[in-house]
């Protein structure tokens, strides 16, 4: 009697990847394997730029570390999708190159990072130090987890890339110089100085506890790594009204035409979209943004009265949680972005706007809200800053600049009409 073959063990990593990467909604032509103790993560040429891509992924493969490998895979692919060379955007989600197994430093405590001062002969443990400094941002408060793992993780895990070349950096000047590479060509653009301030910041966080010696110590002047930009970028603009009706009668889904209704009408982050619930007469954000200034407080949501379009949607009555997109926590905006980019009718217009040298993106919804409280209703900055749910230091920082000549003339009309009724 032929005996048949042991049944193989399923992979317990193997099935936590799948159901992680499911849920994400991966896509064909982009897969995770284990390659001597590691993940390996390939890219058909289909999937790609062309070319097959195979790249030994930074963790270990193992149960402990699937979250790790399934997010660094998806961020991999989201950043190529938003126009990262693929190889650049391999490089900062998922591998550092010349990186031992453990380059992030998620598995070694604070307490072992070495002290300069008490030991100057001992080699640096970039991975510990920037462990170390990750747990005081988000300890303190100034970051939240999401945060950091959104937009500090990838410039970290850059400097860990540079500081496992040979030879490697050996002073803060030579560092900054290494993590700008990639920008030699964009100076002055918003990566390459985010890349900076990032990188600053932890050195200088790394010298003032004596972590770091004085070498590490960032130049006062960070303009010639920033740059300068050759022309001006194209602003963000606030979307009409009549192209978000359109864009709500060509959504063909009902929870994302409900999610894009709920931003247009209420001028929302869509990470707000996650925070939503009905009390009483009003629909309540109980979202708080962490930023440098403080916290931002929950708020009531409340229509403009300028916007009939909006109150004939009834958002009040039809919204409830269950009939929202599948939205991951700090992952909205990248998931309502990714959604508008694959509707014709949303390339459309965001063509019209870009013939006219102006910018659509998402976030043109938000800043609708803000120009109609303001030019259409005149409501004072306080006001405005309050129904938005950010500081008036924020408000009139990030919405000032579309006060030109039109509004100011527009804003004097309406004052001259009130103080001649105010006589009658």
């Amino acid at each position: 009697m032929t005996r048949s073959a042991p049944a193989r063990k399923p992979d317990p990593v193997s099935a936590l990847l799948a159901l992680r990467m499911q849920a994400r909604g991966f896509p064909r032509g982009w897969s995770v394997s284990p390659y001597r103790g590691r993940a390996r993560l390939r890219v058909t040429a289909g999937a790609g730029d062309g070319k097959q891509r195979q790249v030994l992924m930074t963790w270990p493969w193992s149960p402990a570390h699937a979250e790790d490998i399934a997010a660094g895979a998806v961020a991999a692919r989201e950043a190529f999708l938003s126009g990262t060379p693929l190889d650049d955007a391999l490089q900062l989600h998922v591998t550092s190159k010349g990186a031992e197994t453990k380059t992030s430093g998620a598995d070694i405590p604070p307490e072992v990072v070495t002290t300069w001062a008490s030991d100057p002969d001992s080699p640096i443990n970039w991975g510990a130090l920037i462990e170390a400094y990750r747990q005081r941002k988000i300890s303190s408060g100034e970051l939240k987890s999401s945060t950091w793992d959104k937009i500090w993780q990838p410039g970290m895990r850059e400097v860990l890339a540079v500081m496992h070349r040979h030879p490697s950096p050996s002073d803060s000047r030579q560092l900054l110089e290494a993590v700008t590479q990639r920008w030699s060509q964009q100076p002055g653009a918003r990566g390459r100085q985010m890349r900076v301030q990032q990188t600053t910041a932890l050195l200088r966080w790394g010298v003032d506890g004596e972590q770091l010696p004085k070498c590490w110590a960032p130049p006062l002047d960070l303009g010639p790594y920033v740059g300068r930009k050759r022309a001006e970028v194209n602003r963000t603009t606030p979307i009409e009204v009549e192209h978000i009706l359109e864009m709500v009668a060509a959504i063909p889904d009902a929870r994302w035409q409900l999610a894009f209704q709920l931003i247009a009408a209420y001028g929302l982050r869509p990470e707000e979209l996650r925070h939503l619930e009905r009390r009483g007469d009003h629909l309540h954000c109980s979202y708080r943004k962490v930023t440098s200034r403080g916290s931002t407080a929950p708020r009531n949501l409340r229509l403009l009265p300028c916007d009939e379009w909006a109150a004939e949607w009834d958002l009040l009555n039809r919204f409830h949680p269950d009939q929202m997109p599948p939205l991951r926590p700090g992952e909205s905006g990248e998931a309502l972005a990714t959604y508008l980019k694959r509707r014709q009718s949303w390339q459309r217009i965001r063509n019209h706007y870009t013939a006219m040298g102006e910018k659509l993106v998402p976030y043109s919804l938000r800043h609708a809200y803000a120009h109609r409280a303001h030019v259409v209703l005149g409501l004072a900055p306080k006001v405005a800053a309050t129904l938005m749910g950010h500081s008036v230091q924020t408000h009139l920082a990030a919405y000032s600049r579309w006060c030109g000549d039109d509004v100011v003339d527009a804003a004097l009309a309406q004052a001259n009409v009130q103080w001649r009724a105010s006589k009658d």
